[in-house]
């Protein structure tokens, strides 16, 4: 009679250990810079009548973009976009100038979320502005940077972003630890049938 409480209760311990690691991984992985997935040849660089670039040369660490100056007098944009891996958080930092000698109002930069622009510079700021911004993606969402032109003249503007990060599919150490448990407590519930048919 007590071996068998003692069973339950063990199999009753390993079942709530399993269940509360699993909560606390509920959150998926991050991938810290432009790696884990998103790598430099995951995404995709898009001119949109414009000449900008994009510059890959300091990642995983960061990329720099810069927005069109052809000359058209018509707007344009430069978008440098990759697909989410899985639901999270997407956060950054970022540097911009401009060298429009008419100010940023003319070259702004922003982040895309399928296919919408959110600008992030001040039309009143300097040419020199940065800052810190996270918006939340569902995966297969279609998120990244861009740099746009209203009037494609007298200078492009460049970002650089850096300290990137990105939801991964990948599951957690917690999670992988709650499966073993749960392994485990499966493998000691055999061994005990096992053992009271004997």
């Amino acid at each position: 009679m007590a071996i068998n409480l003692l069973n339950k209760l063990s199999i009753a311990t390993v079942s709530t250990a399993a269940i509360s690691l699993s909560l606390l991984s509920a959150n998926p992985a991050q991938a810290d810079g432009f790696s884990d997935g998103y790598e430099v040849e995951n995404w995709t660089f898009t001119n949109n009548n414009a000449n900008g670039f994009v510059n890959t040369s300091n990642a995983p660490e960061s990329i720099s973009l810069t927005g069109g100056n052809n000359g058209s007098g018509y707007s344009g944009s430069s978008w440098y976009t990759a697909t989410s891996l899985a639901d999270g958080l997407v956060s950054f930092d970022w540097s911009y100038i401009t060298n429009d000698v008419d100010g940023p109002t003319w070259d702004p930069f922003g982040y895309i979320l399928n296919g919408v622009f959110t600008k992030l510079t001040s039309n009143s700021g300097g040419k020199n502005q940065f800052g810190s911004a996270s918006f939340a993606v569902l995966a297969g969402d279609l998120f990244g940077f861009g740099v746009n032109t209203a009037d494609n003249t007298l200078g492009a503007a460049t970002v650089t972003v850096s300290n990137f990060a990105a939801p991964q599919s990948v599951p957690e150490p917690g999670t992988i630890a709650a499966l073993g448990l749960i392994g485990l407590g499966g493998l000691l519930t055999k061994k005990k049938l096992n053992a009271s048919d004997n």
